[in-house]
């Protein structure tokens, strides 16, 4: 890790051209992750979010010290508008294309947990950090650690998602046997052992492990993707799903005349502003309610009584 720091920051340095830090600008910053031969253009989406976290806690160093001559949110804007509104155009499943995704999981358990994303939109670190105790059947609630804030949230449980819940929970007791609170409600599983008398035939069945957590969850659904048909970026697919989920209860609220629909979404992506849920929703929406309005409809005429309305072509003729 500090070997990794360290490279990053004489590159930084180097880039800038050795600048005092309290000369630091916005642009030099963003230039260094977002410009012509920065770091985007080598790095994938779980480093480069790496790279920003390294800069941001680099720059917190520097203003403890009072060496920065401008404050960090506003040396950092650059960043958090090029991670969040990267999120606008990306590609977001409609829930046909969700339920198709669960369809293609052979395996129960990767059913389950794409059940669970894609009914909560809790990212995938938070899924995979469940255990058996945090499920309340009975008051239909989950009880969630959220990893980016270090907090305990309450998360109401769909009808959809408790069917899916019982369903592997039936599974997951007859392959592991009686489950304590503390086990992992999505377990890794062990790794694969060979056929008796087969050195290198593959046993098919895979077994449980109710006490070790999934480690590369990105694995599950790229071979999930792949047999579904669905083309989600690399790195990024969980959190497709968790955008989907977010667009979903966004025109669903819209749809039943809640006025406050952003803050409905906001509530549910545990967002401390709001302006991170417009962000991460995407202006898109916004910009297709606003064409829906305008594009092939009037106007400033709109008030006019159609009947005294002229077409151009006839008050030409009349001119002539």
């Amino acid at each position: 890790m500090r070997r990794s720091v360290g490279s990053l920051f004489r590159r930084f340095t180097a880039r800038v051209n050795d600048c005092h830090v309290g000369s630091l600008r916005a642009e030099d910053i963003e230039d260094f992750f977002y410009g012509p031969g920065g770091l985007h253009t080598g790095a994938g989406v779980t480093t480069l979010a790496n790279y920003r976290v390294m800069m941001l806690g680099f720059l917190r160093h520097c203003d403890r010290r009072e060496w920065l001559a401008r404050p960090v949110s506003q040396l950092t804007a650059g960043l958090r508008e090029k991670s969040t509104q990267s999120n606008r155009n990306r590609f977001r499943m409609t829930r046909g294309e969700l339920r198709r995704l669960m369809d293609a999981a052979e395996f129960p358990r990767d059913r389950a947990l794409i059940a669970f994303v894609a009914n909560t939109g809790l990212r995938i670190s938070e899924a995979v950090r469940m255990r058996v105790r945090d499920v309340s059947f009975g008051k239909g609630e989950l009880y969630v650690y959220l990893v980016k804030t270090k907090e305990e949230v309450t998360v109401p449980l769909s009808l959809d998602l408790e069917g899916e819940l019982r369903a592997w929970l039936t599974t997951y007791t007859e392959a592991a046997g009686d489950l304590k609170r503390g086990h992992y409600l999505f377990p890794v599983c062990l790794r694969h052992t060979f056929m008796p008398g087969h050195a290198q035939v593959r046993n098919p069945e895979r077994v449980l492990n109710p006490e070790g957590m999934i480690s590369n969850p990105q694995a599950i659904i790229k071979e999930v993707a792949e047999r579904a048909e669905i083309e989600l970026e690399p790195g990024d697919a969980w959190h497709t799903i968790r955008r989907s989920f977010a667009r979903i209860l966004y025109e669903d609220a819209r749809e039943h005349g809640h006025d406050n629909a952003l803050r409905i979404v906001q509530a549910a992506l545990n967002h401390k502003e709001v302006s991170t849920t417009e962000r991460y929703l995407g202006l898109d929406i916004e910009r297709q309610r606003y064409a829906d309005m305008i594009k092939g409809k009037r106007f400033l005429t709109a008030d006019l009584d159609n009947a005294k309305i002229i077409p151009l072509d006839e008050r030409r003729a009349g001119r002539g």
